[in-house]
């Protein structure tokens, strides 16, 4: 469905008390993936410095493997998982790349922050995609990169993996994330730079993407500006900017889960960039593929380290969240410690901390989850009108809304210069539906007489209205 992104062009007006909302998620209370001390792979810790994907039904996850030996530096061991209900996930003994004695769940694919998708665009051999961060030499690091940088991958089962090339194909380093848009028909994948911003070079985030089989160059897309310091400041902090984000496809529009790093003091000497703090989540939109990325308004956090006792140092997301019957869940991982706790001042490794943190686990994995495409609206507070340009309608369709009322509230649409489609012919929508059916006195269908724009004003009383669909009917197409 198409969000109700603030700023979307297709938003005419707005009349009496309507507002612009951002939805807060709720939180799974416990872990759903720990640490294994029994496994040298991931017995330190778990990130999900990965993705989690419906495929057919089964819920498959990749993510980042702290091994129980770890030596500090950036992890390369990409651990694998099932579900059947997303909470209950088991670790089959793939044996696929050996680390230690015993039997592991590692595939081969080798990467630092490995994101895997689908492409329904490419042939069988190439059905997942992957991206990530390798380092020539690295422990554990695919021994076929000639150099530092983010690499992509392709694989047939998403468990054997092949370098696209044995070069980076961005030359940049750390968390990388990708997700396949249906909308859009490309991949895209959110990068890492740091340009300097306030006299400091700050984490930025790059997109680039992929279509017929090629990655584009990447593109400046999200820089943090002023404002990011001062919610950095208001929570206790020096300065900020962004680890990472992970992306959801929304109709045509983008999501962004900004992965907001927030600094304290002090900075290593000769290292300007902030190193220690903590990380919060915070979302960001784009309307339209190619349009600016903007930030949803004051910039609230949607995620906050410390609502549990396992993440108290920071969160992490997931390349992005995934459908599970009517809500979508986005998996991240809690971080017990803040971002660069095992180390000094001047970024040296303290090896007792760093075992503290391999025998207390680097991190564990959870989820948030919404109702299914509700994370942006407009509330009326208590009524208001909302009108949307729905564009140029080429044949029979209907109108679909996710909106919930309050009771005694709904929410009524009239269909402007078309009279069976007046407000007095509207049915009222009450309660609460993530896909309700327009429907008038004389039916569903939209068909305007010979094609042409279709304007909608849609009478909200006590309700907030999320997101809304065109869908043909009969056949036809739009």
């Amino acid at each position: 469905m198409e969000l109700l992104f603030e700023s979307r062009l297709e938003i005419r007006s707005t009349q009496g008390k309507i507002y612009c909302i951002q939805v807060e998620p709720k939180l799974h209370p416990e872990p759903v993936l720990e640490p294994d001390p029994s496994s040298l792979a991931d017995g330190g810790g778990l990130s999900i410095y990965g993705s989690v994907l419906d495929d057919g039904g089964r819920l498959r996850m990749w993510y980042q493997a702290w091994p129980r030996d770890w030596d500090g530096s950036n992890a390369n061991l990409v651990g694998y998982a099932e579900s059947e209900d997303g909470i209950t996930w088991r670790r089959p003994r793939l044996n696929l790349l050996k680390y230690g004695d015993g039997p592991n769940n590692l595939c081969d694919l080798n990467f630092h922050a490995p994101s895997v998708f689908i492409d329904p665009t490419a042939p069988s051999s190439q059905r997942y995609r992957a991206t990530g961060w390798l380092a020539a030499g690295d422990k554990a690091g695919d021994k076929r990169a000639e150099e530092r940088g983010y690499y992509t991958a392709h694989s047939a089962d998403g468990l054997k993996w092949q370098l696209d090339r044995t070069v980076p194909q961005w030359l940049s380093s750390d968390v990388i994330t990708s997700i396949y848009h249906p909308g859009q028909e490309r991949g895209i994948a959110a990068l890492k730079y740091a340009p300097r911003v306030r006299n400091i070079p700050r984490r930025s985030i790059w997109t680039a993407q992929l279509r017929d089989g090629i990655w584009s160059e990447s593109h400046s897309a999200l820089i943090p500006d002023d404002f990011d310091d001062i919610c950095a400041i208001s929570r206790g902090f020096a300065s900020g900017d962004y680890y990472g984000m992970g992306m959801m496809a929304a109709g045509r529009g983008t999501v962004g889960f900004i992965w907001q790093f927030r600094h304290t003091l002090p900075r290593t000497q000769d290292r300007e960039t902030g190193v220690f703090g903590a990380v919060d989540v915070s979302l960001a939109y784009q309307c339209r593929e190619g349009d600016r990325w903007l930030h949803a308004s004051g910039r609230t956090d949607f995620l906050r380290h410390g609502s549990f006792n396992w993440n108290q140092g920071g969160i992490y997301t997931a390349s992005g969240p995934v459908d599970v019957a009517d809500e979508q869940r986005l998996y991240f991982s809690g971080a017990l410690h803040s971002h660069g706790w095992y180390v000094d001042s001047q970024w040296q490794i303290s090896d007792r901390w760093r075992q503290d943190l391999i025998d207390a686990g680097l991190g564990r994995i959870g989820y948030a989850y919404w109702t299914k495409d509700r994370l942006f609206g407009f509330r009326a507070d208590p009524e208001g009108v909302l009108e949307l340009d729905l564009g140029e309608v080429g044949g029979p369709c209907e109108l679909t809304l996710n909106y919930a009322a309050q009771t005694g509230g709904s929410v009524r649409v009239e269909l402007l210069d078309m009279s069976a489609r007046a407000l007095t012919e509207s049915i009222p929508l009450a309660g609460d539906e993530i896909a309700a059916v327009v429907a008038w006195q004389g039916g569903t269908v939209i068909s305007p007489a010979n094609g042409g724009r279709v304007t909608a004003r849609l009478h909200m009383e006590k309700a907030e209205v999320y997101a809304y669909e065109l869908q043909p009917v009969g056949g036809g197409t739009l």
